[in-house]
């Protein structure tokens, strides 16, 4: 979802891409590519050639069906090694990048009630939190050889092409929407294209390292989430699902993803003067599900 906007929106900048891929490169795709395969520990640097900045986003996803064993090792594993097989790679170039951005997540802060959480809050409890720790300390590597990391903690992304809105989307289209629990908790979001356009601005911001909040300045409640997707597409959201069927349904994925609270704020990129597009989420949801699609290569500011 982020990588694909983010190419776009860079290569209209008119920025050269490099984009890693697994399979072998080839040689006429519109972005240049090298290959890498974590899980073997593969990394062909030859073709980068030099880079200013890398930018990590990797991952398999969090929120395809229940956790077992088996699949918290492979979303661990599959943030942990890609992202310091990568930190390794770059810091043994020639001419090694700059800055160093990896995706990392609110979850990180664990679920904190009403707390108020930036930057400066410790790391929570739970698998996300662990995960999102040993995520961002897999980057040493790199700030061993003095480049510049960026721990991108992300919220919740608005985009109806993928993530949460395209998950809920036709639930609520349908009307067997509703509020998580008693609804009280917190879910920092953000817009698409505020992410690419953040992640633009911390390229050439040379002071800012360290985590940084994805999210908009305005958390909202899950209750008011619903309430706004209901206005938004004109349904009822009566469903409501309480907490006990949450955890009976989607286990410890559940807790942690839909009745966690997390009331985030992007303390970083607001004192640096980032300025948000969306900080109205009912905004967002009318942009994203109800008008007309449109074109965002030219985001970046």
């Amino acid at each position: 979802m982020v990588g694909g906007e983010l190419i776009n929106a860079l290569t209209y900048a008119e920025h050269q891409v490099v984009q890693l891929v697994r399979r072998a490169p080839n040689p006429e795709a519109r972005i240049s590519e090298a290959r890498w395969d974590p899980e073997y520990g593969a990394f062909d640097s030859a073709l980068l050639g030099h880079i200013d900045a890398a930018i990590h986003l990797g991952g398999v996803s969090i929120a395809s069906g229940r956790w077992n064993a088996e699949r918290k090792l492979l979303i661990r594993e599959s943030r942990v090694r890609s992202t310091h097989l990568l930190s390794q790679a770059l810091a043994g170039l020639p001419s090694p990048p700059k800055v160093l951005i990896v995706a990392s997540a609110v979850g990180y802060y664990g679920d904190r009630g009403e707390e108020s959480l930036t930057e400066q809050s410790t790391a929570g409890e739970g698998f996300l939190a662990d995960t999102a720790i040993r995520w961002e300390a897999a980057a040493d590597p790199a700030k061993e050889a003095s480049i510049r990391v960026v721990n991108a903690r992300f919220g919740l992304i608005m985009s109806r092409y993928s993530g949460l809105l395209s998950r809920i989307r036709v639930p609520f289209q349908t009307a067997l929407g509703g509020k998580l629990g008693n609804g009280r908790q917190w879910w920092p979001w953000i817009s698409l294209p505020d992410v690419i356009n953040g992640l633009s601005f911390l390229i050439s911001r040379e002071d800012i390292s360290g985590p940084v909040n994805f999210t908009a300045p305005t958390p909202v409640r899950n209750e008011e989430f619903t309430k706004l997707m209901s206005s938004t597409l004109s349904r009822p959201a009566w469903l409501n699902v309480p907490a006990p069927i949450v955890k009976l349904v989607f286990g410890e994925m559940g807790e942690e993803m839909m009745l966690a609270s997390h009331r985030a704020f992007p303390e970083v990129l607001r004192s640096a003067g980032f300025e948000w597009r969306y900080d109205n989420l009912g905004e967002v949801l009318h942009q994203e599900l109800v008008g007309a699609r449109s074109d965002r290569r030219g985001n970046i500011s």
